[in-house]
């Protein structure tokens, strides 16, 4: 699903003809609306997954640093959800007229946000593989069928 939402995002950033033919700025209110996802409700996809870094730290135990990579991930979701918080006030700005913010027709200002939001969908992509090279595969290794009931069962109460 988050793949999708910042495929979706990577869709509306793109370049939009007007009736001329001229490219027109992405859609703020779509951006907004897709980002918010990110904002909201991906954390109950962080809380979830702190459920399975928990019990993995119980089963594996194991040296501070690797307690630490565990950590890493969590410090991430706060990071990654921060992140999305600031751009999302960017696009929310208006001007005194009630009109969107500077970033309307500052091509400078377009450029920051589009960069903010690729580093944003950069970095999200990045931590989702991660977890899959690494959590998820942890996972699947060393709990055993009773484990992984016991976290499923947890995981969906969130």
């Amino acid at each position: 699903m988050i793949l999708d939402q910042l495929a979706m995002i990577e869709t509306a950033m793109g370049p939009r003809s007007a009736g001329s033919g001229a490219s027109k700025e992405p859609d703020r209110s779509t951006l907004r609306e897709l980002l918010q996802f990110f904002t909201s409700r991906v954390g109950v996809h962080f809380k979830r997954e702190e459920v399975l870094i928990a019990a993995l730290g119980r089963v594996l135990g194991g040296t501070p640093e690797e307690r630490e990579q565990f950590q890493g991930f969590l410090d991430e979701h706060r990071m990654l959800k921060a992140d999305a918080t600031v751009v999302m006030r960017k696009l929310g700005r208006k001007r005194a007229d009630g009109r969107e913010s500077a970033v309307e027709g500052n091509h400078a200002g377009l450029r920051t946000l589009n960069t903010e939001l690729r580093t944003l969908i950069r970095r999200y992509r990045g931590h989702i593989s991660c977890e899959e090279r690494i959590l998820f595969v942890l996972a699947e290794m060393r709990l055993n069928a009773e484990q992984k009931r016991r976290i499923s069962h947890r995981i969906l109460q969130v």
